[in-house]
Formats: C-alpha cells, structure tokens, sequence
C-alpha cells in the first residue's frame, strides 16, 4: 500500500464546482474529524472537480469512474479491476459504500475479502489494499454514529449440504463443535479515518460472530434529539436462523472489548408458524432471547429487511414468511406487532428519510403493477393504519428499487425486469401529499430509459445543498445516474426536468450505480436507497434495495 502519511491533505470543506452549464453549486460542509483545514488544490484530483459515479460492470466485473459534469462533458475517468487478474481478483463486485474520511468500500463475496479505494488522492481513484473480512461478505454499511466505521455483514459458507453451510470459516467454525451446531455467520468491523496528514488507512478492527444462519441486514439504533437516553446498538438480523442479533455500539474503555454481542432476540411466533402451509414445516417455538453463547433453534420468520426510525426511536423488522412488520424498542428489546401484511400485496419495505412513513412496496396480478402504501409512524401506535396510495402510472410496472432526496421532497423508483408491459422506466415523483389525507404522491414524470434487452437498471441520486443556502439545509436532487444493462452504459437525468441528457458507454453489463462527492457524507447528500426485504414469488432481486447498498441485490 502507498504511504498514507505522505498524501496531501484534501479538505472536504465548503467549496463549489461547475456542475452542467448553469449554475455553481456548492459541494458540502466540512467533514468531522479533519486533522486540520487543509487547502483544495486545482489540477490534480477528479473527484475534486465535481461528483463521480462508481459503476458495478457485472459482465466484465470491473468497477468505472465516471465524472459527472452536468448535462454535457461526462466521461469515463478510469476502470479498476480489468486485466488478469486484475486489482479484484476477477471476481464479482458487490456492495459499494464511501466513509466519512472519504474511502471507497467494494464487497469481494468470492473472495471474502473488502477492496479499499482512495478518490482523491491522484487524478483518478485509485485500488489500496483488499481486507479480510469473513466468509462471503454480501452487505456492506456505513455506521451512522461513527461514519468512518464501516459493518460488513458475512453471510457465510454458501455450500449447500456440507457440515459447515451457513459458517464464517474464517472467524467463527468453533472446531470443538464439528458434528454439532453450527456457528453462523457473522459481522466485520472496519474503520478508517480521513485521507492526508496523520491519517491511518481501513483497517478489520473485529469480527462478531452472531450464531445464526441465513442472509444478513442491519439497523443502527441511535440518540435522537428528541430522545437522547436511546442506546447505541446495532440490530443485525438473520432469515435463516429467525432471530436478530444485538450488538453493544457504544465504545469501551478498557479491557472490555468494543462492539460485544449483548442480546439476541428470538422472532419465533407459534400461531404464525402454526399458519406456515408447505412446503415450510411449521417449527416448535421456545424461549431463547437472551446472551446465550450457543445457537437457537432455527424458525420460519425470515426477517429480511429492518430500519430504524429517527423519528419514534424504534427499530422495524419485516418478517417476510409470517408476514409482519414488527417495532422492537432498542432500550428494551421488546418487540411489538405493527403491521399484519398477510391480506394485502406488499412484500417489501422501506422508511422516509425523516423517519415518519413506512413505505410498504408490492404487486398485483390483475392488474399486473406495482404497489404502494405507507404507515403514519407519527401516531399513536394504537392507530396506525396500511393506507394504500392510489399511482395508475405505476400500473404494468414491475416492482424495483427505491430512493427518497436526503430532503423526503422527492422519491423515485424504477420498473423492474418483472415486467413485460411497462420496462426501461424511471418514475420520478414529488412527496408533498404523503402528509395529506387521504395520502398521495404526484408523478413529476415518466422517464423512458435507455432499452435493454432485459430490462435491467439500477440508479443513484446526486443530492447537493443549493448553492447560497446555509450548512445543514437538506440536499436535493440535481441529477440522477441510471445504469442500462445490456447497452453497457450509464444515462445522466437532469432533476430539473428530469430528462436525459447525456449517455455515457461504460464496462460490460453495468449493475449498481453510486454518486459520490467529497463531503457528501458530512453533508447528508446521499439519497437513501431504503427498500428492504421483498424477495418473494417472481420478485428477482437484480437491484440494490437499501439504504448503504450499491451492489449486491437484497
């Protein structure tokens, strides 16, 4: 690895750059944690002319920089991981995230390993080092409470039928208990901190090996304004195994380590398991929270998507097998029903950037299409109602991912490959009426995207401060990045009229896209990719679909 006590520092401070032919925009507020203010220099780094967009070249997995300039002048920056076996290893990409100290972070699931990539430091990003995490690494998080730790979920040993399916062979296959019960799988922590002067690179500061099988996803609980004495924890659960994991996310002094396995909450329910019909086999439920160091016995809840509301301080968990979406206090961990989804469409869901709305995603056969509701988490908990929203224009749409603006004014999603009527469409959409009643969203446009013979997009937002406004006012949209498959490109959409404006060829089979700029973790300028869950039925899960996920499909 390069020297990173010999780099020059390169604030993320307050500074504007051409962005498209009109106006100048300003970039972000200073980034925590800067050893000292630094000055910007001109000529030398990309990403510090304007935003890149990092793209997943799934066919020929490498990863593209494109700057993004506006309506015009986009252009491919460079491409890491091409040639044999090239800086990746010839594998799959997985998820992308970027840390406050402005880092790059790729998933290597084949590899079990976490590629590094610095943005800024050269003309063009450059690959580090990759890390060992665990076995299969699949999802990948920035921490919101200290944004220059990353929690990397390890799915485990993927080998149907071998003693170990379901393990991190790397950090948690307890040798002892061969032949007995498994391990499961775990979480990696990393941490860095910034780039420049005194700074050290990512390094795995621990392994938490959670006890349970199955495909992980993650919340961070945290004190809110409104309620400071909330915990710091993260809640990572796991379909197979049917539980959540419960990790202590408040630094320790001393000879306690950080970041301890405190509480593991068993989401076993007997009449819903009762309820399974093949081919599930109902399971015998039995009390098992608590701080057990062994495993539990395996249920049928399949937890697969969870948040955590800035706004009621609670943690929401979908169950996708019972059907339910269930609030767990993270002081206490009690868990409590709020929604039955059994008699309605929606398989999948999501949470305002504001905290307030649960927005439930599904389809319907006839009419085919995708459909919308949300759940008012701003009241009393006894009259919280699914209210469907009403969007013909989403009728022959099949369901995809995602977004709100940092702001909540506005929301997009895309059609999914699911359908054959209505494909290659980005539907952009102002929130405004979600708060009216009865609630709705106004369709701003219909955008036909790029055709791809599978119909395969992914996108992100380029969220910013308007230029003159102070530090802290939300980001909005200005432009958006689609990805187009088979046409091995990306398009550029102006959110001012949300048109596209340029398409730029770029690796084979593009997959998931990530906007970033320098500040823009400082600056809550990333939109929030928030749906969670929703794999069932002829649901193909080919796009990311969470909030810190641009790579791996949910």
């Amino acid at each position: 690895m390069r020297s990173i006590i010999d780099r020059q520092l390169f604030s993320s401070c307050a500074k504007t750059g051409a962005l498209g032919l009109a106006a100048l925009i300003g970039l972000a507020g200073c980034t925590a944690g800067e050893s000292s203010p630094g000055t910007v220099t001109t000529g030398g780094s990309a990403a510090l002319n304007g935003p890149l967009v990092f793209v997943n070249n799934t066919g020929d997995r490498t990863l593209s920089t494109v700057a993004l300039r506006g309506d015009s002048g986009n252009f491919v920056v460079n491409t890491l991981g091409s040639g044999t076996p090239g800086v990746f290893g010839n594998v799959a990409l997985g998820d992308m995230q970027f840390s406050l100290g402005e880092w790059v972070f790729v998933n290597l699931g084949a590899t079990n390993q976490v590629a590094t990539i610095d943005p800024l430091t050269e003309a063009t990003p450059v690959h580090e080092v990759n890390l060992t995490a665990g076995t299969r690494p699949v999802h990948l998080y920035r921490d919101p409470t200290d944004r220059e730790v990353m929690w990397i979920m390890n799915d485990g040993n993927n080998v149907a039928g071998t003693l170990n399916q379901g393990d991190d062979l790397i950090n948690c296959n307890n040798p002892a208990r061969v032949g007995g019960p498994v391990e499961g799988g775990s979480v990696t922590i990393i941490h860095n901190s910034h780039l420049g002067p005194g700074a050290t690179p990512p390094t795995v500061e621990r392994t938490v090996c959670v006890l349970a099988d199955g495909h992980r996803v993650a919340a961070f609980s945290q004190p809110t304004t409104a309620d400071p004495s909330i915990p710091r924890r993260v809640f990572v659960s796991s379909s197979t195994g049917g539980e959540i994991a419960v990790i202590d996310n408040t630094p320790v002094a001393g000879a306690n380590p950080d970041w301890r396995l405190i509480d593991r909450i068993d989401l076993c329910d007997q009449n819903r398991e009762n309820a399974l019909v093949p081919p599930l086999t109902p399971a015998t439920c039995n009390v098992e929270s608590g701080v057990s160091t062994t495993p539990f016995t395996p249920n049928n809840s399949n937890p697969h998507g969870i948040r955590f509301s800035a706004l009621t301080g609670k943690v929401y968990s979908i169950q996708e097998h019972y059907r339910t979406i269930v609030e767990i206090d993270p002081a206490t961990l009690a868990v409590t029903l709020v929604a039955d989804l059994s008699t309605t469409n929606y398989t999948a869901f999501g949470i305002s950037p504001d905290g307030r709305f649960l927005l439930l995603r599904g389809s319907s056969a006839a009419p085919f299409g995708t459909r919308l509701g949300i759940i008012d988490l701003s009241v009393a908990a006894n009259s919280r109602t699914i209210r469907d929203l009403t969007i013909p224009e989403l009728d022959g749409a099949g369901p995809g991912a995602f977004r709100f603006t940092p702001d909540g004014q506005r929301f997009f999603i895309v059609a999914s490959n699911t359908s054959t009527t209505k494909k290659d469409f980005l539907f952009a959409f102002d929130t405004a009426n979600l708060t009216a009643n009865p609630p709705s969203m106004t369709l701003l446009r219909s955008i036909g995207l790029v055709s791809t013979l599978d119909g395969r997009h992914s996108f992100d937002v380029l969220a910013q401060r308007p230029s003159g406004t102070p530090v802290g006012t939300p980001s909005q949209a200005t432009y958006l990045v689609v990805s187009n498959g088979t046409d091995n490109s990306v398009s550029v959409i102006s959110a001012a009229d949300y048109r596209i404006k340029q398409t730029v060829p770029v690796g084979t089979t593009p997959g998931a896209v990530m906007v970033y700029y320098p500040g823009s973790v400082a600056a809550g300028g990333q939109a929030t990719s928030s749906l969670t869950g929703g794999n069932q039925g002829s649901l193909v899960p080919l796009l990311p679909e969470r909030l810190d996920d641009h790579g791996m499909p949910e």
